[in-house]
């Protein structure tokens, strides 16, 4: 099967460079479904093609999984990292509870959400995220 894929590659490069496009194989990424533990690369033309069980593409991580519960985490994670960086210069300070709860609302609430509106999966994600909110919203409101 990953002979086939190659050779769509190739064809695809081929009738891309008649309209002067070229396509950059060290971006090009082959998801392998089902995940397996080796991750390997593959030659296609003159490039190689790293064939991967995770990538994240236009600031999502699509996973061999098929859900969303690894891209729920990876945004948990970095909700997180905003939410320490404001910690440490935010939090501690004496603005006001309105003020701490409209910079929570503004810079961690859209990491947090970033690409939701196609997240499928499990309600454990959304209690992961109900969780992540309820506690941060306490700490913006305090």
């Amino acid at each position: 099967m990953l002979d086939v894929l190659v050779l769509a590659l190739t064809v695809m490069q081929e009738e891309a460079s008649t309209f002067g496009l070229q396509i950059y194989w060290s971006k090009t990424k082959i998801l392998q479904v089902p995940s397996s533990t080796s991750s390997s690369t593959v030659q296609v033309t003159d490039g190689h093609v790293e064939v991967v069980d995770a990538f994240v593409c236009l600031g999502c991580m699509i996973d061999s999984s098929g859900g969303s519960r690894g891209e729920v985490l990876r945004r948990i994670g970095l909700a997180w990292s905003c939410m320490n960086i404001l910690e440490r210069r935010i939090w501690k300070s004496s603005i006001s509870p309105e003020t701490k709860l409209h910079l929570y609302q503004t810079y961690t609430v859209p990491v947090l959400m970033y690409g939701c509106e196609t997240w499928a999966g499990p309600p454990q994600s959304t209690c992961s995220l109900a969780s992540m909110h309820l506690t941060h919203g306490h700490y913006a409101r305090s």
